[in-house]
């Protein structure tokens, strides 16, 4: 195996680069006394495993490795530091091991026969997707839900690893590329860039790794500061809501579709998540959801089913008690069964609301209460 050592310190560069020789399984392929001289390496060299010391002046082993792993995702990280301190946040770099100094060859001799499993595991860098592939099946309306093809279900290390993801599975549903800055942007607004970067690359090691343990690969890449969500392996509520409303409205849908599609919306997006980014998104849903239920009661009123009309007239106010086309709707519902208290009922309460907002009910509303007052 190739090997790269960065280190400040010369006599801990030689004796480091002296026990490696001795295993007889690494060869060193260069060596540099920071993170900035390792990264200039890195466009000419690809070794199969990085030796970094934690603290450094300039760049810290923690910010060289979030480095490293932009540029190649599956390279292997041994930290090595006089401090265990750091061993928390060495292995949420997703480190392969973490060595304290001075270093003892048996530890070390450990770490090699574990990097040579590792670097036999089986894995496939270009992925061909076939049909039985695992997918995850998640849920974002109501709850935070995420499952996969084998019945496991994915559970969150940290709070900023699950934003993370539910960013990814958001931030624009028709792509799969989003930029690495402007997940910096959303997630980390009030953190020094740098800082930020790390703690990006860190909740993406913890991601992948959270993916991995429930058997999928290979969902979320790296290419061109780009982050890359394979959303081809992902069946989301939110996705299949979208996709049906969007086809709505380029063709006439049947009554029984329509209610297929409400039954996805069961609650708003992520109500339990206090995710600024998430409002605009979050009330376009809504505003779609209160659409198709006022699609839903004009195609029963249609269809001369004033009874189911009136259901989802009645499910439209109780989502938005200040529109108007709801409540009407509902006084057309009543008026056809020729439930005239009805339609009294819901005139008077729209008055109340509307009240509220020192306006009065429109002209089309009052005809529909004009049809039947006394």
């Amino acid at each position: 195996m190739q090997a790269y050592l960065v280190d400040d310190e010369p006599h801990a560069l030689n004796m480091l680069e002296m026990f490696l020789t001795r295993t007889g399984k690494v060869h060193v392929a260069g060596r540099a006394a920071n993170g900035f001289d390792a990264l200039v390496a890195l466009r000419n060299i690809h070794p199969d495993i990085w030796f970094l010391d934690i603290e450094m002046p300039g760049m810290s082993g923690l910010e060289l490795a979030a480095n490293i792993h932009e540029v190649e995702p599956d390279a292997m990280i041994v930290f090595t530091t006089a401090y265990d301190q750091y061993a928390v946040a060495a292995f949420e770099h997703e480190a392969l091991d973490y060595l304290l100094k001075p270093i003892e060859m048996e530890r070390l001799s450990r770490t090699i026969e574990r990097l040579t499993k590792e670097k036999n595991r089986p894995t496939d860098h270009v992925v061909v997707k076939t049909d039985n592939m695992d997918k995850l099946f998640v849920q974002l309306l109501g709850t935070f839900r995420v499952a996969i093809t084998n019945g496991k279900t994915m559970m969150w290390r940290t709070a900023k690893e699950k934003e993370l993801f539910a960013y990814l599975l958001l931030n624009n549903p028709a792509t799969s590329a989003v930029h690495r800055d402007r997940i910096i942007e959303k997630l980390w607004p009030d953190e020094p860039y740098e800082k930020a970067k790390i703690y990006l690359h860190t909740c993406v090691s913890l991601l992948r790794k959270n993916l991995r343990n429930v058997g999928i690969e290979h969902l979320l890449r790296y290419k061109s500061e780009h982050y890359i969500l394979d959303k081809e392996r992902i069946r989301a509520d939110v996705y299949d809501f979208l996709d049906i409303s969007f086809r709505m409205e380029q063709e006439d849908m049947p009554i029984s579709l329509i209610e297929q599609t409400l039954h996805l919306y069961l609650d708003e997006l992520l109500p339990q998540e206090d995710y600024p980014w998430i409002v605009e998104l979050s009330h376009k849903l809504e505003q779609i959801s209160l659409e198709l239920k006022l699609k839903l009661s004009e195609k029963y009123l249609d269809s001369r089913n004033g009874r189911k009309a009136a259901e989802a007239a009645e499910r439209a106010i109780s989502q938005s008690p200040y529109e108007e086309e709801a409540y009407r709707r509902a006084m057309q519902a009543y008026l056809y069964m020729g439930k005239h208290d009805h339609v009294l009922r819901i005139y008077r309460n729209l008055k109340e609301r509307l009240t509220e907002l020192n306006i009065q009910p429109s002209f089309l509303t009052r005809q529909l209460y004009e049809q039947i007052e006394v």
